[in-house]
Protein backbone atom coordinates (compact mmCIF):
# COMPACT_ATOMS: atom_id res chain seq x y z
CA UNK A 1 0.00 0.00 0.00
CA UNK A 2 2.81 2.28 0.50
CA UNK A 3 4.72 1.69 -2.33
CA UNK A 4 1.62 2.26 -4.20
CA UNK A 5 1.09 5.95 -2.20
CA UNK A 6 4.36 6.73 -3.54
CA UNK A 7 4.15 5.84 -7.01
CA UNK A 8 1.03 8.06 -6.89
CA UNK A 9 2.66 10.90 -5.64
CA UNK A 10 6.03 10.71 -7.72
CA UNK A 11 3.21 10.80 -10.61
CA UNK A 12 1.54 13.80 -9.76
CA UNK A 13 4.85 15.27 -9.24
CA UNK A 14 6.28 14.53 -12.65
CA UNK A 15 3.29 15.42 -14.35
CA UNK A 16 2.62 18.44 -12.83
CA UNK A 17 5.97 19.42 -13.09
CA UNK A 18 5.61 20.35 -8.86
CA UNK A 19 8.93 22.34 -7.84
CA UNK A 20 8.25 21.44 -4.09
CA UNK A 21 8.02 18.51 -2.82
CA UNK A 22 4.26 17.26 -1.62
CA UNK A 23 4.52 16.94 2.75
CA UNK A 24 3.09 14.12 4.21
CA UNK A 25 1.87 15.11 7.56
CA UNK A 26 1.48 12.38 11.07
CA UNK A 27 -0.49 12.77 13.93
CA UNK A 28 0.42 10.71 16.73
CA UNK A 29 -0.95 9.57 20.32
CA UNK A 30 2.09 9.08 21.54
CA UNK A 31 5.48 10.70 21.42
CA UNK A 32 6.12 6.37 21.46
CA UNK A 33 4.46 5.86 18.41
CA UNK A 34 6.55 7.98 15.76
CA UNK A 35 8.66 5.69 13.85
CA UNK A 36 12.59 5.37 14.35
CA UNK A 37 12.37 6.66 10.71
CA UNK A 38 11.97 10.59 12.14
CA UNK A 39 14.26 12.23 14.40
CA UNK A 40 12.68 14.92 17.39
CA UNK A 41 13.19 18.30 16.06
CA UNK A 42 15.90 19.98 17.10
CA UNK A 43 14.75 23.52 17.06
CA UNK A 44 11.71 25.07 17.61
CA UNK A 45 9.73 26.21 14.51
CA UNK A 46 6.08 27.05 13.52
CA UNK A 47 3.89 23.95 12.10
CA UNK A 48 4.04 26.32 8.83
CA UNK A 49 7.75 25.83 8.65
CA UNK A 50 8.34 22.66 9.20
CA UNK A 51 5.92 21.97 6.50
CA UNK A 52 7.60 24.13 4.24
CA UNK A 53 11.49 23.08 5.16
CA UNK A 54 9.88 19.45 4.16
CA UNK A 55 8.56 20.51 1.21
CA UNK A 56 11.80 22.55 -0.03
CA UNK A 57 14.07 19.96 0.58
CA UNK A 58 15.91 20.89 3.63
CA UNK A 59 14.30 18.58 6.15
CA UNK A 60 13.07 15.25 6.13
CA UNK A 61 11.47 12.93 9.06
CA UNK A 62 11.60 14.78 11.68
CA UNK A 63 9.36 15.34 14.22
CA UNK A 64 8.15 17.41 17.03
CA UNK A 65 6.40 17.65 19.88
CA UNK A 66 4.21 20.72 21.27
CA UNK A 67 7.93 22.04 22.84
CA UNK A 68 9.09 22.68 19.52
CA UNK A 69 6.21 24.03 17.75
CA UNK A 70 6.49 28.14 18.24
CA UNK A 71 2.82 29.31 16.82
CA UNK A 72 0.53 28.32 19.74
CA UNK A 73 -2.47 28.76 16.99
CA UNK A 74 -1.04 26.16 14.48
CA UNK A 75 -0.09 23.89 17.44
CA UNK A 76 -3.62 23.78 18.59
CA UNK A 77 -4.79 23.35 15.28
CA UNK A 78 -2.97 20.05 14.63
CA UNK A 79 -3.87 19.00 18.11
CA UNK A 80 -0.94 18.76 19.70
CA UNK A 81 -1.84 21.67 22.28
CA UNK A 82 -4.79 23.08 23.91
CA UNK A 83 -5.78 26.24 22.20
CA UNK A 84 -4.42 29.52 23.97
CA UNK A 85 -6.52 31.76 25.60
CA UNK A 86 -5.93 35.11 23.48
CA UNK A 87 -6.58 32.84 20.16
CA UNK A 88 -9.52 31.04 22.09
CA UNK A 89 -11.25 34.72 22.61
CA UNK A 90 -9.79 36.06 19.35
CA UNK A 91 -8.40 38.95 21.23
CA UNK A 92 -4.80 37.59 18.95
CA UNK A 93 -6.71 38.31 15.69
CA UNK A 94 -8.43 41.39 17.13
CA UNK A 95 -5.91 43.55 19.35
CA UNK A 96 -2.68 42.09 18.17
CA UNK A 97 -3.29 41.50 14.62
CA UNK A 98 -5.68 43.86 13.57
CA UNK A 99 -7.27 41.36 11.32
CA UNK A 100 -10.88 41.59 12.15
CA UNK A 101 -12.96 44.98 12.75
CA UNK A 102 -14.63 43.19 16.39
CA UNK A 103 -13.78 40.77 19.13
CA UNK A 104 -16.56 39.29 18.06
CA UNK A 105 -15.55 38.75 14.83
CA UNK A 106 -12.44 37.40 15.51
CA UNK A 107 -13.82 34.79 18.02
CA UNK A 108 -16.55 33.54 15.24
CA UNK A 109 -13.41 33.22 12.82
CA UNK A 110 -11.38 31.11 15.24
CA UNK A 111 -14.56 29.34 16.13
CA UNK A 112 -14.79 27.84 12.74
CA UNK A 113 -11.47 27.25 12.06
CA UNK A 114 -11.25 23.48 11.83
CA UNK A 115 -9.27 21.38 14.72
CA UNK A 116 -8.03 18.35 14.66
CA UNK A 117 -8.23 17.97 18.59
CA UNK A 118 -11.18 20.53 19.10
CA UNK A 119 -9.32 22.96 20.64
CA UNK A 120 -7.66 20.23 22.78
CA UNK A 121 -4.60 18.66 23.15
CA UNK A 122 -4.90 14.84 21.43
CA UNK A 123 -1.76 14.42 19.85
CA UNK A 124 1.37 14.48 21.52
CA UNK A 125 3.51 14.36 18.59
CA UNK A 126 3.11 15.62 14.70
CA UNK A 127 5.86 13.97 11.75
CA UNK A 128 6.76 15.68 8.16
CA UNK A 129 8.20 13.98 5.92
CA UNK A 130 8.27 14.26 1.97
CA UNK A 131 5.38 12.23 0.87
CA UNK A 132 7.27 10.63 -1.99
CA UNK A 133 9.78 8.47 0.52
CA UNK A 134 6.74 8.54 3.60
CA UNK A 135 6.85 5.15 6.19
CA UNK A 136 3.23 5.20 7.07
CA UNK A 137 0.22 5.86 5.56
CA UNK A 138 -0.46 9.81 6.55
CA UNK A 139 -3.18 11.77 8.02
CA UNK A 140 -2.69 14.75 5.08
CA UNK A 141 -0.72 15.47 2.06
CA UNK A 142 -0.02 19.02 1.60
CA UNK A 143 1.08 19.86 -2.10
CA UNK A 144 2.20 24.04 -1.97
CA UNK A 145 1.61 24.74 -5.89
CA UNK A 146 0.79 27.13 -8.21
CA UNK A 147 -3.49 28.16 -9.03
CA UNK A 148 -2.84 26.04 -12.06
CA UNK A 149 -1.37 22.96 -10.44
CA UNK A 150 -4.28 22.99 -8.01
CA UNK A 151 -6.85 23.33 -10.86
CA UNK A 152 -5.38 20.07 -12.43
CA UNK A 153 -5.00 18.13 -8.86
CA UNK A 154 -9.01 19.24 -8.56
CA UNK A 155 -9.88 18.43 -11.94
CA UNK A 156 -8.25 15.04 -11.46
CA UNK A 157 -9.93 14.59 -8.14
CA UNK A 158 -13.32 14.89 -9.54
CA UNK A 159 -12.45 12.88 -12.85
CA UNK A 160 -14.33 9.50 -11.78
CA UNK A 161 -17.04 10.71 -10.53
CA UNK A 162 -17.52 14.41 -11.20
CA UNK A 163 -19.14 16.85 -8.39
CA UNK A 164 -17.47 20.09 -6.59
CA UNK A 165 -15.08 20.59 -4.62
CA UNK A 166 -15.07 23.34 -1.76
CA UNK A 167 -12.19 25.36 -0.68
CA UNK A 168 -12.80 26.21 3.03
CA UNK A 169 -10.62 28.80 4.17
CA UNK A 170 -10.47 31.87 6.19
CA UNK A 171 -6.88 33.79 5.55
CA UNK A 172 -5.64 32.64 8.73
CA UNK A 173 -4.47 28.96 10.25
CA UNK A 174 -4.19 27.79 6.85
CA UNK A 175 -1.60 25.18 6.71
CA UNK A 176 -2.31 24.04 9.88
CA UNK A 177 -6.09 24.23 10.81
CA UNK A 178 -7.49 24.39 6.82
CA UNK A 179 -5.27 21.64 5.76
CA UNK A 180 -4.74 19.25 8.77
CA UNK A 181 -7.40 20.11 11.06
CA UNK A 182 -9.94 19.96 7.90
CA UNK A 183 -8.97 16.30 6.75
CA UNK A 184 -9.02 15.44 10.10
CA UNK A 185 -12.47 16.50 10.68
CA UNK A 186 -14.28 14.55 7.35
CA UNK A 187 -12.86 16.65 4.52
CA UNK A 188 -11.13 14.48 1.46
CA UNK A 189 -9.85 17.30 -0.03
CA UNK A 190 -9.39 21.10 0.79
CA UNK A 191 -7.63 24.41 -1.13
CA UNK A 192 -6.18 26.90 0.97
CA UNK A 193 -5.01 30.45 -0.20
CA UNK A 194 -1.92 30.54 3.03
CA UNK A 195 -1.83 33.23 5.77
CA UNK A 196 -0.04 35.71 6.82
CA UNK A 197 2.27 33.83 8.85
CA UNK A 198 2.84 31.03 6.72
CA UNK A 199 3.48 33.43 4.06
CA UNK A 200 6.02 35.42 6.40
CA UNK A 201 7.52 33.01 8.45
CA UNK A 202 7.31 29.94 6.11
CA UNK A 203 7.70 31.96 3.05
CA UNK A 204 5.26 30.43 1.30
CA UNK A 205 5.58 31.80 -2.19
CA UNK A 206 3.44 34.30 -3.84
CA UNK A 207 2.47 32.61 -6.41
CA UNK A 208 1.31 29.54 -4.25
CA UNK A 209 -1.40 27.75 -3.03
CA UNK A 210 -1.94 24.98 -0.65
CA UNK A 211 -3.51 21.58 -1.56
CA UNK A 212 -4.60 18.99 1.10
CA UNK A 213 -5.40 15.44 0.44
CA UNK A 214 -5.88 12.79 2.69
CA UNK A 215 -5.46 9.42 1.58
CA UNK A 216 -8.19 8.28 -0.36
CA UNK A 217 -7.96 12.31 -2.06
CA UNK A 218 -4.03 11.25 -3.04
CA UNK A 219 -5.35 7.64 -5.06
CA UNK A 220 -7.82 9.51 -6.49
CA UNK A 221 -5.73 12.44 -8.03
CA UNK A 222 -2.45 10.02 -8.21
CA UNK A 223 -4.66 7.76 -10.28
CA UNK A 224 -6.78 10.72 -13.27
CA UNK A 225 -4.31 12.90 -13.43
CA UNK A 226 -2.68 11.61 -16.12
CA UNK A 227 -6.11 11.18 -17.20
CA UNK A 228 -7.06 14.54 -18.09
CA UNK A 229 -5.87 16.81 -20.44
CA UNK A 230 -3.25 19.16 -19.39
CA UNK A 231 -2.91 22.03 -21.75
Amino acid sequence: MLDEMKEKVETIKETLDLELEPVAVNLFLEEDDVPDDYEKADEKLRHCEFVMKVARGEIDKVYATAAEQLCGGGAAAIGVASIPEPVKTGAFYHKQLGQHMTPSGSKGTVDLVPKAGDGEKVFEAVGYAAASDMVIPPDAVLIVCTPKQALHIVQAYLFPTGGRVEADFSGIQSLCGDAVGGLVKGKEINVTLGCNGSRTYAKVPDECVIVALKISGLCKVGCAITEIPIP
